[in-house]
């Protein structure tokens, strides 16, 4: 066991003496926050959030343009089906059991070409997405407008 010392008389305690009345604030401990230091992490606070907002939106535009892809290419793949059954493409798109509550920020619509030989798929963007464009076509991939507000 190692024996604790006490300091002698005279020796300088660790510990300050309370204030006395009357003394002026200088040996005083201070307690809380200064109003620099609570306006510097409030800024950071601020930055954080504001960057953090940002980088949702761009997450939640990204994930609405997947989705104007993937309808595009689910109209392509049922076109396809439809052609090999009746030796045409359709225009129908209730025929294609494209179901619009499942798309809800696109409204997709077909153009035929060529007597019904070829078709041009579009996506709009509705709500959120409005101004947004997509096309494709038999062959292609799902291509933005290239006067989309949003680019992919």
């Amino acid at each position: 066991m190692i024996p604790v010392l006490s300091p002698g008389p005279g020796a300088p305690s660790r510990r300050s003496p309370p204030p006395e009345e009357g003394e002026s604030g200088n040996g005083k401990r201070r307690r809380g926050f200064t109003i620099i230091e609570l306006s510097i992490v409030l800024a950071i606070v601020g930055i954080l959030a504001a960057l953090s907002v940002y980088a949702y939106n761009k997450v939640i535009t990204k994930a609405r343009f997947t989705q104007a892809k993937t309808v595009l290419k689910h109209l392509q793949k049922t076109e396809t089906i439809y052609y090999t059954d009746f030796d045409r493409y359709t225009d129908n798109v209730a025929l294609l059991h494209l179901d619009p509550v499942k798309y809800n920020h696109y409204d997709v619509s077909i153009t035929l070409l060529d007597n019904g030989m070829n078709y041009l798929g579009t996506a709009k963007g509705v709500g959120a997405m409005e101004g947004d464009l997509w096309f494709i076509t038999r062959d292609g991939e799902p291509t933005q407008d290239n006067a989309a507000k949003a680019r992919f």
